[in-house]
């Protein structure tokens, strides 16, 4: 008897052994192969392929401090729970290379100043207790520290830039050096006193200066890159540790400017081309002025030829214009009145290339003023492989010559027959040949001693022929990074290309996975199409009429239920009488 007490004892610690052996083997598999079920769209709630592929490639360990207070408001602690889900699964790919450590600051005064001088701020919160409400002051920040590197997020506010802020901050701190983007330098505005440029743009407002013109561009690149704005005005060759060179426009690139960007280009560094044709005026009224540059000469000997017209697209975006609108009790007022302006060419997802990683993930970019690409040599005829990476829809049509730009004029639209896409944004790579034979003399250099002896200098440098592996995109826009716009979504347009073309794709989904166009109809030939009415019907009555179905069938049951529930102790009296008896 003995002897089987101590069978079963040693069996049951067998089986229990068994089972947390089991459990963790388990815990570990889930920690290696992190998997999570995620139905939205996007896949919101679960980091993308390539914050995995950047995770899994770190090679030392990388630091991230979790500076969250422990008493925030009721209202963040979703914010908190969000955060530690997706921490969590870096941790599971990153494994022992990447440490998180969460630390509540408002305990220790030496964290509290460790915060501080990572940028990451003590908060003034609101919060409601017992009925009133009251400011508390807490931290809502993420610091990722690796060596002597630190990148921070002050404020972890929005949770649909969280995963891409996080991997690029990883991936800054990680990287070995920084990249390189150039800015070529379009305006003609000398380097003087700001409130003297300022008077210089009042009598011309056109004449911007690049970096003011460009700002969004310069902002966002700055977090990524280190950016140099390029000025060729005194004939230097471009720096060759830039790896990408943009160049936002034509008007004001001479010969000799063209030059320095030609010998970049052959010998290795990228090209980003924005190509004008026809720049847009607002010095006198709004007007459409052809633009004449030698650039389109060497775009067209690299193979594209950008057409000297402006693409009109049913599928457009809006301008607001002002109308007198009266209003009862206060006359008539001066309001806004958003209409459809062909001009401003809407791409949405289906009129990118799929197959190219920097467009695949683009929805609602708006070129205002864009003019058509073509190509000028056959697809790898010549050595040169030809992509279309953006395009407009099949219901477009051109503008050329004498062209009306007015938003409130009766658009003519031509036929659907005749209308048809027209190339946008076009990639160029392969064996390019150099557009110059010879160093063009500086057209803008001075007759001074001292420009002459720099140009005598200059006409000694070789000249690189051609490149075998040149990368190109022109685009025929410049002014839908420009100004007000300069969208998130056209931004992410140019940086996505400037991050394939300078690091790899490995942002680039990232960036754009939460930017969806939710346009119900954004084309301005279906105006009176009954689809937004029908899709409004059916949001404002749908539910109720389901819960109100729900209702009754919930009722209806009710009732059947309890009749037969108040019957049923009549029914059994009589067999509790019997067994009495």
């Amino acid at each position: 008897m003995a002897n089987n007490k101590i069978k079963n004892r040693a069996e049951l610690l067998i089986y229990i052994l068994a089972i947390l052996v089991i459990i963790g083997f388990i815990n570990y598999m889930a920690s290696r192969w992190f998997k999570r079920i995620d139905l939205t769209e996007g896949k919101e709630y679960s980091v993308s392929n390539s914050t995995k592929k950047v995770l899994k490639n770190l090679d030392d360990i990388i630091n991230v401090k979790v500076y969250f207070s422990k008493n925030l408001p009721s209202n963040l602690h979703k914010t908190v729970t969000d955060v530690k889900d997706i921490l969590n699964e870096y941790q599971a790919f990153a494994g022992k290379n990447l440490k998180i450590t969460w630390v509540d600051p408002a305990a220790d005064t030496a964290e509290k100043q460790l915060a501080r001088s990572y940028g990451i701020p003590e908060l003034q919160l609101q919060t409601f207790e017992k009925d009133k409400q009251q400011l508390i002051t807490g931290y809502l920040g993420i610091a990722v520290l690796y060596e002597d590197k630190k990148e921070a997020l002050p404020v972890v506010q929005n949770l649909q830039n969280l995963e891409y802020d996080l991997t690029m901050a990883i991936m800054k701190v990680s990287r070995k050096s920084v990249p390189k983007v150039g800015i070529v330098k379009v305006d003609s505005m000398l380097d003087l006193p700001p409130q003297i440029q300022r008077q210089m743009q009042q009598q011309n407002p056109d004449n911007v200066p690049t970096e003011q013109k460009f700002q969004s561009i310069y902002t966002q690149l700055r977090n990524n890159y280190e950016v140099i704005t390029i000025d060729l005005s005194n004939a230097a060759p471009i720096d060759s540790t830039i790896k990408t060179l943009i160049v936002p426009g034509t008007a004001t690139l001479t010969e000799r400017k063209l030059f320095e960007i030609d010998q970049f280009f052959m010998k290795g560094g990228n090209l980003i081309v924005l190509a004008d044709a026809i720049a847009v005026s607002f010095q006198y009224g709004i007007n459409a002025i052809p633009v004449e540059s030698q650039l389109f000469d060497m775009l067209e000997k690299y193979g594209v030829k950008v057409e000297k017209s402006l693409v009109l697209d049913a599928s457009c975006g809006q301008v607001e214009i002002p109308q007198q609108i009266e209003l009862p009790g206060m006359g008539v007022v001066n309001m806004n009145h958003p209409v459809p302006y062909p001009y401003f060419t809407r791409l949405n997802p289906e009129n990118f290339t799929k197959s190219n990683p920097a467009v695949s993930p683009l929805s609602d970019v708006v070129f205002p003023w864009v003019s058509p690409l073509s190509f000028a040599v056959d697809s790898g005829k010549t050595g040169i492989e030809t992509t279309v990476l953006a395009r407009s829809s099949e219901k477009s049509w051109l503008a050329s010559g004498n062209i009306d730009l007015n938003p409130q004029q009766k658009w003519a639209i031509p036929s659907e027959n005749t209308m048809k896409a027209y190339n946008l944004a076009v990639f160029l790579k392969g064996k390019f040949n150099s557009h110059f034979n010879s160093i063009p003399a500086d057209n803008a250099a001075s007759d001074d001693t001292l420009s002459k002896i720099k140009l005598s200098a200059s006409s000694d440098r070789p000249i690189t022929g051609s490149t075998d592996n040149g990368r190109l995109v022109v685009i025929g826009d410049a002014d839908f990074v420009a100004g007000q716009n300069a969208t998130q979504q056209n931004v992410a347009m140019l940086m996505n290309i400037t991050d394939w073309f300078s690091l790899d794709d490995n942002l680039i989904s990232i960036r754009t996975r939460a930017i969806k166009n939710r346009t119900i109809n954004s084309d301005m030939l279906n105006g009176s199409s009954a689809k937004p009415g029908i899709i409004r019907v059916i949001n404002i009555t749908l539910m109720p009429v389901i819960v109100i179905i729900i209702g009754l069938i919930i009722f209806m049951r009710r009732r059947e239920v309890v009749p037969s529930t108040a019957s049923a102790p009549s029914s059994s009296a009589p067999a509790a009488k019997q067994e009495d008896n």
